[in-house]
């Protein structure tokens, strides 16, 4: 699976994110502008009808003190003598208005919420109480209606136009979707069928799909000479060295030789053994076990197979003076074959025999893995993090050694291609310390 899809939402979930907090937005933006026309509503066109309602009064009580006091289904007005308290209508003057200011409040009267506009005029003071409901009623039809009405058809067209970009997604997703399970088949062509995405596609999903089955068709091309390539040279290359052991094999059989006769003869069957392991383990990384339809690989011991590999160093440690020793802690297997196990533990003991000089190399199997510890030359900083690099050899080491440079990248491949762990410790001239734990760094 793709790893990325695990971290970062897809397209649609994103594009998903984007409408909701759209909605969310333009919500609380008009739920505040139906409260902001509330408090216009409220507080400024019905105290500014108010104001007018009461200065129109007074101007015509100056001029006719019989002035009839507003009083209509909406606005009730009344008249006090403030000084006296004894002007007209003062007992028709409700309790709870008595002790009121001049100003403009709302207040609960006679079981409903009213607004009163107070103002004095000399010795006079006069109220005007308004029916609050009536504004609420006012506030809704003209304030909130509209704006619940272009909230729904804002919603609705942001709606449309959701459904309308996940139609225009919807090829991409099913486009990435495919090529998310996408699998190589035995002969090394990708099982894929975008027809089905072509039907309604648009110009440039058609353009992806053509560019992306042109790139298909040459990765499976590639893949299918590797493939080949793999195959036949395997079969060229394993020939040859085995004529070449087999002559060997009738040299070794004259023990009358000379000394030194016999020395080369072993460390030609050394490099030979060793050209076979390579060989073997540059197959195993250029096979694809998917296209060659490898079944899984039985569990295979390590204790055995470590020890063997202990013995077969043996002569190499001691011609340099080290001291080769092997302890096991526990019995394991792994679930790899034979061959990739082999791989791997000769080039972790060849690399550290090989920069480790009249020193001690030891090795030791433990719960889920294998650690080799050596007092060679050691390596820096810098050379540990450039150590699995192919053909990279640390400066100290090229004239310790004759090799290449790929043993441990090769190891390193075949971690990576099991699910194993490497790791590496080292100081200049103290030694190094490499860790295979057989699982990976995620558990």
């Amino acid at each position: 699976m793709n790893e990325t899809s695990t971290t970062r939402p897809g397209l649609q979930a994103r594009l998903g994110r984007l409408f909701a907090a759209q909605l969310a937005v333009i919500g609380t933006a008009t739920v505040i502008g139906i409260f902001i026309t509330q408090l216009l509503v409220e507080g400024v066109l019905t105290r500014r009808a108010l104001d007018a309602e009461a200065a129109h009064f007074w101007t015509l009580w100056q001029s006719n003190p019989q002035q009839p006091l507003p009083g209509t289904a909406n606005l009730r007005g009344y008249l006090i003598d403030r000084d006296s308290l004894s002007a007209d209508r003062i007992t028709d003057l409700p309790q709870p208005l008595r002790a009121e200011p001049p100003g403009f409040r709302r207040t609960h009267l006679d079981g409903a919420s009213k607004l009163v506009h107070v103002s004095d005029q000399d010795e006079f003071r006069l109220y005007l109480v308004f029916a609050a409901d009536r504004i609420s009623n006012l506030a809704f039809y003209f304030g909130t209606l509209p704006l619940s009405i272009v909230l729904l058809l804002i919603y609705g067209l942001l709606f449309v136009g959701y459904r309308w970009s996940q139609a225009a997604l919807s090829p991409i997703v099913r486009f990435a979707r495919q090529l998310d399970v996408a699998d190589l088949d035995y002969k090394g062509a990708f099982a894929l069928d975008f027809e089905s995405l072509r039907v309604n596609a648009d110009a440039e999903i058609a353009t992806m799909i053509d560019a992306f089955k042109h790139f298909a068709m040459r990765l499976s091309d590639a893949v299918e000479r590797e493939r080949v390539f793999a195959r036949d040279a395997g079969h060229e290359l394993r020939t040859p060295l085995a004529v070449f052991k087999g002559s060997l094999d009738l040299l070794e059989r004259n023990r009358n030789r000379p000394a030194h006769d016999l020395e080369a003869l072993k460390r030609m069957r050394r490099t030979a053994d060793e050209m076979e392991s390579l060989l073997e383990t540059l197959l195993l990384l250029s096979r694809n076990a998917a296209a060659d339809n490898v079944s899984p690989a039985s569990p295979t011991p390590v204790a055995p197979l470590l020890l063997a590999e202990v013995d077969a160093m043996q002569a190499v440690a001691s011609e340099r003076g080290n001291s080769l020793a092997a302890k096991v802690e526990a019995e394991i297997e792994v679930e790899a074959p034979a061959a990739v196990l082999r791989s791997v533990v000769g080039n972790l003991l060849r690399n550290a025999v090989a920069y480790t000089t009249g020193g001690v190399v030891e090795v030791t199997l433990f719960t889920d893995g294998i650690r080799v510890e050596d007092n060679g030359i050691g390596m820096s900083r810098e050379e540990l993090a450039n150590m699995f690099e192919p053909f990279y050899r640390a400066e100290a080491s090229r004239g310790a050694n004759k090799g290449h440079g790929l043993g441990l990248a090769i190891v390193r491949r075949l971690c990576q291609q099991y699910g194993w762990t490497i790791r590496a410790r080292s100081q200049p001239r103290q030694g190094t310390t490499m860790e295979l734990r057989f699982v990976s760094d995620s558990n």
